[in-house]
């Protein structure tokens, strides 16, 4: 079980009363920073580049005593950019102007969070299918800006509306990694049941492909 931030301030020292310095959660144990999520950049107005500010904050704090940050950066498009069929290119364009100039050998500290935006928080959940073709193009998008190889050792997850019925399905899809999970994890039972539903169906596609 791993800690982490759900942001992290542009600053990184001065008189900023209420922000956190990557300082501050690095000096308390965390591991990891979600940056990205929908609600900063719809609610709070951050951009993409705010977004990869942070991304580098993160990557590159080496405080004396502490390791440098982990990022789970959230990509996903609204309902309007989906029905207009511009999955694809929104989830490209957060992913190459969230991850600009970020060297390669920082990607396993880098975990994408695939979240489409209509399903947050509504109850609507995307089909597995529909993961999957999201969940491809954040892979070629990677792998456009670091290689094949790289793009195939990073972690993407799903989030939106993941429930203890909807998890098997999800994580049975080849690029689905894992599972950003909101509001079901504030129900203990509801949340053990998502990990075990996960852990159950990762298990079982590693048997798969031992036996390809």
């Amino acid at each position: 079980i791993k800690v982490g931030a759900q942001n992290c301030a542009l600053e990184t020292s001065g008189a900023h009363t209420g922000e956190t310095a990557v300082s501050m959660i690095a000096s308390l144990g965390c591991e990891y920073v979600l940056l990205g999520h929908s609600e900063r950049r719809s609610i709070y107005a951050e951009t993409e580049a705010d977004i990869n500010a942070k991304v580098h904050l993160c990557l590159g704090w080496e405080g004396h005593h502490h390791p440098s940050l982990g990022v789970i950066l959230c990509v996903g498009e609204t309902e309007e950019e989906y029905d207009a069929g511009l999955l694809r290119s929104i989830v490209d364009v957060q992913i190459k102007k969230g991850l600009a100039s970020v060297n390669q050998r920082y990607l396993g500290r880098i975990v994408i969070a695939y979240e489409p935006v209509w399903a947050i928080g509504t109850g609507k959940v995307a089909t597995p299918e529909q993961a999957q073709i999201a969940h491809e193009a954040v892979r070629r998008a990677l792998a456009g800006m670091f290689g094949d190889d790289a793009s195939e050792r990073v972690r993407i997850q799903y989030g939106g509306s993941v429930t203890p019925d909807s998890i098997h399905s999800l994580m049975i899809m080849p690029d689905v990694d894992g599972a950003l999970v909101g509001g079901a994890s504030l129900t203990a039972d509801s949340f053990a049941r998502i990990v075990e539903g996960g852990a159950t169906s990762y298990v079982g596609s590693m048997k798969n492909e031992s036996l390809k």
